[in-house]
């Protein structure tokens, strides 16, 4: 009778063990909230990959220029895009405050020429006089050599003075002007 007790509080004790690695094991499998790599597709073999990346680039006098970071960047072997998984852009450009880029995915262009930030994009900066700008939008493109950023989505844009609404935009990161396109609505507060 004790024996048959005894491997009777064993069971008791291996049954919730194993209904948590059983959970687990569920949650790994079939969740989606952590990065995934790239399916396995013949035509778009990831070839390298890369965890909290992180690059870091100065221009020719030796002063910082940008900083790419990312939780997961795949490398797509037959087109030489890049995808990256929440990627931040910190763009200096021989400024103090830089210009923060974010969005929920990217794709890096071959020679890593264009960066394309897909979902929840996010342009921040505070400026000299603490002044918070912030511009969001569903898409956003930018392209290094120009330092120019471009959308041809919806844009909202969050400054103290109030909130600024268009379609398609233009940003001039050196010179910190932005080009609304069409649609143009704004609301305004008067300090």
């Amino acid at each position: 009778m004790a024996s048959k007790r005894k491997k009777a509080s064993q069971w008791l004790v291996l049954i919730p063990a194993a209904a948590i690695i059983a959970a687990v094991g569920y949650w790994n499998i079939g969740g989606s909230s952590g990065p995934q790599l790239a399916r396995l597709d013949p035509e778009h073999r990831v070839d390298f990959f890369s965890a909290n990346s992180r690059t870091v680039q100065f221009n020719t006098q030796g002063q910082l220029q940008y900083i790419l970071e990312a939780e997961l960047i795949e490398h797509i072997e037959q087109t030489d895009i890049s995808l990256l998984h929440k990627p931040y852009l910190q763009l200096y450009r021989a400024r103090p405050q830089p210009w923060l880029i974010s969005g929920e995915h990217g794709e890096l262009s071959p020679g890593g020429e264009v960066l394309d930030l897909q979902e929840n994009v996010r342009v921040e900066r505070t400026d000299e006089l603490q002044r918070p700008f912030l511009l969001t939008t569903s898409q956003l493109y930018y392209v290094f050599a120009q330092d120019l950023a471009h959308t041809g989505k919806d844009v909202q844009i969050d400054t103290e003075q109030g909130i600024t609404t268009a379609t398609g935009m233009r940003a001039y990161m050196e010179q910190g002007a932005v080009e609304l396109l069409s649609n143009v609505r704004g609301r305004y507060e008067l300090h």
